[in-house]
């Protein structure tokens, strides 16, 4: 049980990790789809693990939050049961019989199936995503929402499709098959390269396709591009230290470099971003074989018996490219 655990929260670290590569924050619906999909997780070990990955404790008030609300709100129906219980006593002479009422116009609801009501601003997405490349074939499963048969399967090579009419994407129309609860699609001979895939679910009105906001996933089927970097320093004829640059450097013919920082660290080498002092930050930069990148290390946040590590701003950036460091004793400042 605790190793089938262990997986989900990979899993859903793996998730999170995608879903800030191209947006900020997780959204509510997202927890509640995590929260469907991981059965062995509850919603706060869910938004506990989220919190980790983004250092944002207002997911975890958040669901404290909710507890409240959801309190506040049984509360609030039992009065209401008391309430209604204490009118029916009451004699009723007069009854109306015009109680409906409309929140929306007719022109924002319509019907997918005779059971299905949807808000055109607001089509419900596939409930999960998952992928895997094995053996050369790339399997790709989602989860259908109630009332929605077909969806808009977009994918790229480059980034993530703007849109469900994106003319640079592939677009592979998909319907639900009877009684089934998850979509899937296969690619074969997939090549080395890294797939951006959106889902789009659809709905049909009159002879109009109404398309949702999309699920998007990236799946890395290319080997990481590697990055190397070392310092570089100067000294005066007493030692002092006078220059550090942070130097990068690959052999591949040309990568776009993602955000970087270095991070110092005294007496020990940091582990991760949070273990220590951020000396150098770095933007995208296009790096090439034949010219390497060089950024100034401010001589001044240098301490005496310190370390410095290189690490990826974003994470999720780790499943594209890989840092090579270089040994220990280049990377100490004595």
């Amino acid at each position: 049980m605790e190793e089938k655990k262990q997986r989900e929260l990979e899993e859903l670290s793996d998730e999170v990790d995608i879903i800030l590569s191209y947006k900020d924050t997780i959204s509510t619906e997202e927890i509640n789809n995590f929260v469907n999909k991981f059965s062995l997780l509850s919603e706060y070990e869910i938004r506990e693990k989220i919190k980790e990955l983004t250092g944002d404790s207002l997911y975890i008030q958040e669901s404290d939050g909710k507890a409240i609300e959801e309190k506040q709100y049984e509360d609030i129906k039992k009065i209401e049961v008391m309430e209604s219980t204490e009118e029916d006593l009451k004699p009723h002479n007069n009854v109306s019989q015009d109680s409906e009422t409309k929140s929306m116009s007719e022109n924002e609801l319509f019907y997918n199936t005779p059971e299905e009501v949807f808000d055109i601003n607001n089509i419900p997405e596939v409930s999960f995503v998952r992928a895997e490349v094995k053996y050369g074939q790339l399997s790709l499963e989602w989860g259908w929402p109630r009332g929605i048969n077909k969806v808009m399967l977009c994918y790229r090579m480059d980034k993530f499709p703007l849109s469900s009419k994106d003319s640079s994407a592939h677009n592979i129309l998909i319907e639900r098959k009877a009684g089934s609860s998850e979509g899937d699609y296969t690619m074969d001979r997939v090549v080395e390269e890294n797939y951006y895939f959106s889902i789009y679910t659809l709905v049909e009105h009159g002879k109009k396709m109404i398309f949702s906001q999309g699920q998007r996933r990236l799946v890395v089927n290319k080997i990481p591009e590697e990055i190397f970097y070392e310092i570089k320093i100067k000294r005066s004829i007493l030692g002092k230290l006078k220059t550090a640059e942070l130097v990068l450097s690959t052999d591949k013919k040309e990568i776009n470099v993602p955000p970087l920082v270095l991070i110092g660290r005294a007496g020990n080498m940091p582990l991760q971003k949070s273990q220590g002092e951020n000396l150098v930050t770095t933007d995208y930069e296009m790096l090439t074989k034949d010219e390497s990148l060089s950024f100034t290390i401010p001589t001044d946040s240098i301490g005496r018996n310190m370390y410095v590590k290189l690490f990826f701003i974003e994470d999720v950036n780790s499943k594209m490219y890989r840092i090579i460091s270089p040994a220990k004793d280049k990377l100490y400042f004595k």
